[in-house]
């Protein structure tokens, strides 16, 4: 449609959606930007290492590719020795403080009480200049990380052993010679892509020379790879464009709505009559890792939790709750969301982590909730619970959200799945701590709440790693609620039947402070509705035993230099040959299954003490906090072991024991 849309008949959840569908469609080839490896450098480690095993999936399938161009540009920061210029800088956390003492002494010379009334600040001048200057002191332990030495080679190696087989063989000189002579008149048309960069110093031709070698390989691979993806770190906008208007499901009613942030975008009409030319097909979409990310998290959260709280740094100041029937549109103030728990944003490495359902590896210590000291008994046949809610609210799939309440404008946001939407409902909570709505209402909410941080809501996450505050925030019947209705999220689904697997991400806080007698109703509730399923259970809430998983290893000889290297990096020293939890083996002979690049990269032939105890609870539903590991020899539980060819790790075989 060269003339453009106007409209797009999509809702941002549907186009974060088909992105997602398209990137794990088999006959989809995806392209990576330059930007894309610097970006590399801005995540930590454990971000880091989920993209990579997400890429590597994705290059075993022959479908990732990094444009030669791209490459070229990289490989100039590495002859240059200035890969460190991707790397956050010290001298931005000093401009930044430069900046805040210079608006200090700005203040401090013209406020006034006049001016500080006008602004409805509620101390005199003397309070103000204190207050600033504390405030700017008080950044002070803050910006102190950007201090330190980044040690770029690190990425760099991982950046190489991951993607170089990537790149395109593409013939860069006669691609330069073709740029050199079509961008001229490009640029004097406007024509994409690139234009916009025709006043660079150098390298104003790159991105005409990554869209001839999109063409080149997707007319070359049209057959095999039907539909392209192009990744990008921004939106280049000589590459897409913002239709004015998008749509929105507004209880329930499809009506067009403003297509502002977040915006829907889509690939220039230009560029895709020119790439329909170039292979006989049409189906190119441009995308941004943070859309990717997004869309790939709702599908399947946990491989990508830290990756998708990282990008969630640049949505928290969001688009506000979606508009009701009676509420207008109302673009974003720009205002920022404040955390909530202790009001400032938690760092991404204090979240919890998730575990995968398969083996991921290497990987930072998982924080461990140490449980509480009060020891409660769990009753053998529980007893009707006080704590009782509607039967749509246990089947919250029926529970009308649409019903006009605060609670329930946050639950209908929270059931979007939308980042966009989900963040700041987490953050009105706080205005309705002392309100008082139906029991039922403050159960949903909690479910809620779970499930929004299972699904990657980074302001989710920080609720559910600070739980035990957030309770404390809220009178007690109402805490034993919210409670009530995330633990009942772990077990049951929305349905109210009770899960095949329990939807474990996010339930080792919950079930600590379940086991503190403040909420003993709470715990009483969970029991009674689990009573049917205990011998499908290894843990029962308010459970204080620990498990013992012991892993007795054996010492492997090394390959040598020139022998084929089964796994990347060190090789690992030792080999597992037993996992069991209580004396139970829970290593057996593996199962062929159908080959599938994404579990073939999580199920990796290498894997930790400490992703043994992940998998373990996982798999059986048992806190971390409630395992203990030893291991025979003794090996720290983030080193590798090699798992034995033909061998798995088969948590399930615990619970034929039960």
């Amino acid at each position: 449609m060269l003339f453009g849309h106007h409209v797009i008949d999509k809702t941002v959840d549907e186009h974060i959606g088909e992105i997602a569908a398209l990137a794990n469609d088999p006959q989809t080839l995806i392209f990576l930007d330059t930007n894309i490896l610097s970006y590399l450098y801005k995540l930590h480690e454990a971000a880091r290492r989920e993209f990579f095993v997400w890429s590597d999936a994705m290059a075993t399938s022959n479908r990732l590719v990094v444009p030669a161009w791209a490459a070229n540009e990289y490989l100039s920061r590495v002859t240059s020795k200035t890969l460190d210029s991707y790397t956050p800088k010290k001298k931005e956390a000093d401009q930044a403080t430069k900046l805040l003492n210079g608006l200090f002494e700005t203040a401090s010379l013209f406020v006034d009480d006049a001016s500080l009334r006008r602004i409805s600040f509620s101390g005199d001048r003397a309070a103000f200049v204190a207050g600033f200057r504390n405030a700017i002191d008080a950044l002070a332990p803050f910006t102190r990380v950007f201090s330190q030495d980044f040690d770029s080679g690190v990425i760099h190696q991982q950046i190489e052993a991951h993607l170089s087989p990537t790149i395109l063989d593409s013939d860069l000189a006669a691609l330069c010679v073709r740029a050199t002579q079509e961008g001229p008149g490009r640029f004097e048309h406007r024509l994409p892509p690139g234009f916009r960069d025709e006043g660079k110093p150098e390298n104003r031709l790159g991105d005409l020379i990554i869209w001839f070698e999109i063409l080149e390989k997707s007319t070359s691979s049209a057959t095999t790879f039907p539909h392209i993806l192009f990744i990008s770190r921004d939106e280049k906008n000589d590459w897409v464009y913002a239709p004015k208007m998008r749509m929105e499901l507004v209880r329930g009613v499809r009506k067009a709505v403003s297509n502002s942030p977040p915006e829907i975008k889509l690939a220039d009409p230009r560029l895709v009559v020119e790439f329909r030319r170039a292979t006989g097909h049409a189906n190119i979409t441009i995308t941004t890792i943070d859309t990717l990310v997004e869309g790939l998290s709702r599908a399947n959260p946990a491989p990508f939790s830290h990756l998708a709280a990282a990008i969630q740094i640049n949505i928290e100041q969001s688009a506000p709750l979606p508009p009701t029937a009676d509420e207008p549109e109302a673009p974003t103030n720009g205002q920022p969301i404040e955390a909530t728990g202790r009001e400032v944003p938690l760092p991404v490495e204090a979240q919890p982590v998730p575990p995968g359902n398969d083996l991921l590896p290497g990987g930072p210590a998982v924080p461990v909730v140490p449980p509480p000291e009060v020891v409660l008994a769990v009753p053998v046949e529980p007893v009707l619970p006080r704590l009782q809610y509607d039967q749509a609210a246990l089947r919250d799939c029926e529970y009308q959200a649409d019903a006009p309440s605060d609670i329930n404008e946050i639950i209908r946001a929270l059931k979007s799945m939308n980042w966009y939407t989900q963040n700041p409902a987490i953050t009105k909570i706080r205005t309705i701590r002392q309100d008082e709505f139906p029991p039922s209402s403050w159960f949903v909410l909690g479910r809620n709440i779970y499930q929004a941080a299972c699904g990657n809501s980074q302001k989710a996450m920080e609720f559910m790693a600070g739980l035990e505050t957030q309770l404390h925030q809220l009178p007690l019947e109402t805490a034993q609620h919210l409670l009530a209705g995330m633990l009942f999220e772990v077990y049951f689904d929305s349905r109210g039947e009770f899960r095949d697997g329990a939807k474990f991400t996010n339930a080792d806080k919950p079930l600590s402070i379940v086991t503190n007698g403040e909420f003993s109703d709470a715990l009483e509730f969970i029991t009674y509705h689990l009573r049917d399923h205990r011998a499908r259970l290894t843990f029962m809430p308010g459970d204080r035993t620990r498990k013992l998983i012991r892993v007795n290893s054996a010492p492997v000889s090394q390959p040598a230099d020139d022998a084929p290297q089964p796994f990347e990096g060190a090789h690992p020293t030792h080999e597992v040959r037993s996992v069991t939890l209580d004396g139970v083996e829970l290593m057996r002979n593996a199962v062929d299954r159908e080959p599938n690049a994404w579990s073939g990269m999580t199920r990796r032939r290498r894997v930790s003490p400490e992703r043994i105890r992940d998998r373990i609870s996982d798999c059986l539903a048992i806190p971390k906090w409630a395992l203990t590991i030893e291991s025979n020899p003794p090996i720290p539980a983030d080193v590798d072991l090699a798992i034995p060819e033909k061998r798995e790790l088969h948590p399930e075989l615990a619970l034929q024991m039960t």
